[in-house]
């Protein structure tokens, strides 16, 4: 059996929902498009700008989609097995993640644009909105941990293979200096398109044509352009010969100065138009991903044959359980909650109508699950013996896999791959960051352009310091584990805080609050678990002598994260029976 038919039916499963599942949600949470949206009314040319909804549908999927299903699906499949990963995105998706999406989005759209948090406080009450303050920002600041070490281990890696076919075989590597020119070359195609549609009146489509051919053309000479480089004094983009820790954290540190400027430009110099071309390369992957997989998909033998295990075992090698770690490990490719944090924070404020909603919410988490299924079925073609290796690279190969079987050389389709992988996490590190500074303006009162300054420093001050202290031997799989928990407990509570309003406005619940439920039963099982395994690496740590800090800091955000999240479960409860006992009318907003 080959991909195909798993594929296949996930296709069609997704496009089912969305035609019938996705149509209840907008109607349950009583979209109405003839409401004007903030975006319209508040348009500054700065922070709120209006766009068509091809444009932000892209900024929004690139800034959800990013890495993340990507890592976790195969991290997932790699553990358990590839069917429990598929069941879970799919049932995932479609019932949670495109419901919490939806009315995240929604309610911020009713209320300002303003943030998930601010919707807590005005249905809830003042302690549980500073506690959701501060669990979102603490959530940010894993997120920029995790994609900006997975990003930087992409740049300083020298990746190399071999491949038979056909009693052939060819070798294949690329530098990550290569990768690294890419990226910058899709950064500063991105400013260009702003500039260019800022003062120009080209169509964006032209402008967009015109700078995805360059960047074809980049990823075609940068292994050359990287060489040349490194024998003309940037000798660290020769990572065959500089590779290593070291690089790694100075990597770290560049991309967070890039974090800093890219969260204080007005968006559309650079959030708008590289989500558009971002979103290229996604919808790029997966076209290439449907194209092999029809051409070389039909015979039961080949390298789309699957080989790997549907299904592995309850416990992975590592000892980790499949509930719950399989469902936090997935994590973006079913439900995530920093979707609603960009939601609510720049999504919001670029939306020109509410029926645009269903597509750009609801139709952007259901085209990442194709992203992560896609993602997992390069861990389905894998021999059965394959032990857990770097998934930007079994996604690399998987890419250039797919675009082999159309005709497309496999030394460019591996260059292909690992760009399009670094410029997803792109994308969600500078949303993620200027999302930072929205919140910890948000908690301070800072105003201005120093406040601005000031908050994004603050965000990225606790990820520099984390990073350059890491232990070497640690590598994003351990920053993944406390991300990917805190990240599905800020969807349990943002499903929570939807539940509250919607409840409090008259409208259905109950297929926001079943999902938080099981959201935070998983999520709270795997904080206690996880705060279990870091202390039990803290005692080995401290016992050979080898750096702690960073493992007694996860510690104790853990604690923090698990404390704060009930606290807010807590003022939920009290206020919603507090206004059931008082019978107090709700007014529809």
């Amino acid at each position: 059996m080959t991909i195909l038919p798993a594929i296949a039916i996930s296709a069609v499963v997704l496009t089912l929902a969305y035609a019938v599942y996705g149509r209840l949600v907008v109607r349950w949470l009583g979209v109405d498009a003839s409401r004007p949206t903030p975006a319209v009314t508040m348009d500054d040319g700065n922070d709120f700008v209006p766009a068509a909804p091809g444009v932000v549908l892209g900024g929004h999927f690139t800034a959800i989609a990013a890495a993340g299903p990507i890592l976790g699906p195969i991290i997932a499949g790699l553990m358990f097995g590839w069917l429990p990963a598929l069941l879970w995105i799919l049932l995932g998706a479609i019932f949670i993640g495109g419901v919490h999406d939806s009315g995240a989005l929604l309610a911020s759209i009713r209320h300002r644009a303003q943030s998930i948090t601010q919707v807590v406080r005005e249905h809830m009450s003042p302690t549980a909105y500073v506690t959701f303050l501060m669990f979102v920002w603490l959530s940010l600041i894993y997120v920029i941990i995790a994609f900006t070490d997975v990003t930087a281990a992409t740049f300083a890696k020298f990746t190399s293979f071999e491949e038979t076919r056909d009693g052939i075989t060819r070798s294949f590597s690329l530098n990550g200096g290569a990768v690294a020119i890419g990226a910058t070359g899709y950064l500063l195609a991105s400013v260009s398109m702003g500039l260019l549609l800022r003062r120009t009146k080209a169509p964006w489509w032209l402008l967009l044509v015109i700078h995805f051919a360059g960047l074809v053309a980049t990823i075609q000479f940068a292994p050359a352009m990287a060489s040349w480089l490194a024998g003309h004094g940037l000798s660290f983009l020769d990572t065959q010969a500089t590779a290593g820790a070291g690089l790694v954290k100075w990597w770290d540190m560049g991309l967070l100065i890039y974090c800093f400027i890219a969260s204080m430009v007005p968006m559309w110099i650079l959030l708008q138009p590289r989500g558009v071309i971002g979103a290229t390369f996604l919808y790029a992957a997966l076209l290439f991903g449907v194209l092999g997989t029809l051409i070389g998909g039909w015979d039961g033998a080949g390298s789309l044959a699957v080989q790997y295990p549907a299904f592995k075992g309850f416990f992975s090698a590592e000892g980790a359980a499949l509930f719950p770690f399989l469902f936090i490990t997935i994590a973006c490719g079913a439900c995530s909650g920093f979707h609603s944090v960009v939601a609510s924070g720049t999504t919001c404020k670029q939306l020109r109508s509410e029926r645009d909603i269903k597509p750009v919410a609801y139709g952007a988490m259901l085209l990442e699950a194709m992203v992560a299924i896609f993602a997992l079925s390069c861990v389905m073609v894998l021999p059965a013996t394959t032990k857990a290796g770097a998934p930007d690279l079994v996604y690399a190969h998987g890419i250039a896999n797919f675009m082999g079987f159309i005709g497309i050389d496999k030394q460019f389709a591996l260059g292909f791959g690992l760009l399009a992988f670094s410029s997803f996490v792109f994308d969600t590190l500078d949303v993620c960051t200027r999302l930072g500074r929205y919140v910890f303006q948000e908690l301070t009162g800072l105003q201005g352009m120093l406040g601005g300054a000031i908050a994004t420093l603050a965000t990225i001050a606790g990820p520099a310091v984390y990073l350059w202290h890491a232990p070497a031997d640690w590598g994003f799989r351990t920053f993944w584990t406390i991300f990917g928990t805190s990240n599905q407990l800020l969807a349990a509570l943002t499903l929570v805080g939807v539940s509250v309003w919607l409840w409090r406005t008259g409208r259905p619940v109950w297929f926001a609050l079943l999902p938080a439920g099981f959201m935070l039963a998983s999520t709270a099982t795997a904080l206690v678990m996880n705060f279990l395994a870091f202390q039990k690496q803290y005692r080995a740590a401290v016992a050979a002598l080898k750096p702690a800090a960073p493992i007694l800091v996860n510690m104790i955000v853990a604690v923090v994260l698990l404390g704060l999240g009930l606290l807010v479960v807590f003022e939920a409860a009290r206020v919603w029976a507090k206004s059931r006992a008082a019978a107090q009318p709700l007014a529809a907003d």
